[in-house]
């Protein structure tokens, strides 16, 4: 584990893709005014967490087959604070970090920042721009992050005369950093394209504004596998090295959302390879914000609703669970397919306030699907329970209402 410079394999990029404005679609709904930024108050949270973790996210590397990989603040899921919830979320914030989850304090909190870096051997990273973050990354992430890319990657070594390849990781989706126009010339400058076929079928038309184009030699279609995306994560690493081993030396890499908030780039070995990562918005907090869930001020927990794949026990994540429900925090869990979707109800339904319930099927598909119901009823939880899967799902629990109960 390194804390020196940035090293040369591996760069944050968010110079012209950090505004706030620039991230919100002409139909998003307001959350709130900042003057500062000019958009939303949940656009420049958004942009603290991802465009700032994007800019900081080679500070903390581990060293693997000779290469530093990057251990990104805001990757394997985190709880988000801002200023207004202190000092009342410090204890909470302290117990996320004995359970080894990353705390992200947006504002000018370097004090709080300072008093919490002593838990659970925690870094504290800094970042100033474009709004004042603080990452802490307790010492059981940075290990088992570690273990996870050690796991995951699987570096088939370029051939000896295979060039060096510029990989851009960029995210897209409902909710970029970046304007269409920026985002079509990057495409437009790649020699090739790699994406999931999900990213090809219904985020690329939107993108380029036609239809998307057929795979063949420039367009490198992966399979999505729901079931399994360690199997999507080795998929991409094949793609691209089988590009690098064609002599490609530009590669635009699509990841549906935020690069480093997914685990796409765990498989991506750095021999003879340079890494740009240009962040966006995940797909998941969009969703959740649109279906009722509040982003500002910031609170809320990012997680997977499947915890064996993140090295968590099934307790661990009832136990974190319960922390952020009895606090008001929102929680939005991704991975919900296959998910635990019964424990993350079960804590609902335990906690002392109601709580509203929100599962996101689909998202921006034409198969999209919203269930929404409250932690006190009883036939809505189960008609969540038996009823609603999806290809892609997300669940959002939080206060206040979320619409209408029921299906749409």
């Amino acid at each position: 584990m390194s804390l020196d410079a940035v090293p040369a394999g591996l760069t944050g990029h968010a110079s012209g893709l950090v505004r706030a404005d620039a991230a919100r679609t002409p139909d998003a709904p307001d959350t709130g005014d900042t003057a500062d930024t000019g958009g939303t108050a949940a656009d420049a949270i958004h942009a603290a967490l991802f465009a700032g973790a994007a800019l900081v996210r080679d500070r903390l590397t581990v060293e693997i087959n000779g290469h530093r990989y990057a251990v990104s603040p805001v990757s394997a899921g985190f709880l988000a604070l801002g200023a207004e919830a202190f000092p009342r979320a410090r204890e909470v914030a302290a117990a996320a970090l004995r359970m080894g989850r990353p705390v992200a304090l947006v504002g000018e909190l370097a004090g709080t920042a300072l008093a919490l870096a002593g838990v659970a051997g925690s870094t504290w990273i800094h970042s100033p721009e474009p709004r004042e973050a603080h990452f802490l990354l307790p010492a059981q992430f940075v290990r088992d992050r570690a273990w996870l890319l050690r796991r995951r990657l699987s570096c088939a070594h370029a051939r000896p005369d295979a060039p060096t390849q510029r990989l851009t990781a960029v995210g897209v989706g409902p909710r970029p950093f970046a304007s269409p126009a920026e985002l079509r010339a990057l495409v437009e400058r790649a020699e090739a394209v790699v994406a999931t076929d999900w990213t090809y079928r219904h985020t690329l038309p939107r993108l380029l504004g036609t239809p998307s184009p057929p795979p063949g030699p420039r367009h490198r279609s992966v399979p999505y596998d729901s079931a399994d995306y360690d199997a999507t994560i080795r998929q991409v690493s094949t793609a691209l090295n089988e590009l690098q081993d064609e002599g490609v030396r530009d590669v635009a890499l699509l990841v549906e959302g935020n690069p480093d908030t997914y685990d796409i780039l765990d498989g991506v070995c750095l021999d003879r390879r340079h890494l740009e990562v240009r962040p966006g918005v995940p797909i998941a907090l969009v969703a959740a914000g649109e279906a009722g869930a509040p982003a500002a001020p910031a609170r809320i927990a990012y997680l997977s609703g499947l915890p064996h794949r993140h090295g968590q026990t099934r307790r661990q994540l009832r136990d974190e669970l319960e922390l952020y429900v009895r606090a008001g925090i929102t929680c939005v869990l991704v991975e919900m397919t296959y998910g635990d979707l019964g424990l993350a109800v079960q804590v609902a339904r335990r906690s002392p306030t109601p709580k509203t319930l929100v599962l996101l099927s689909d998202a921006y598909t034409p198969h999209a699907r919203r269930l929404v119901t409250t932690s006190r009823s009883a036939a809505g939880t189960r008609a969540m329970l038996e009823r609603a899967r999806g290809t892609l799902s997300t669940l959002a629990i939080f206060d206040g209402p979320g619409g209408r109960a029921g299906h749409r």
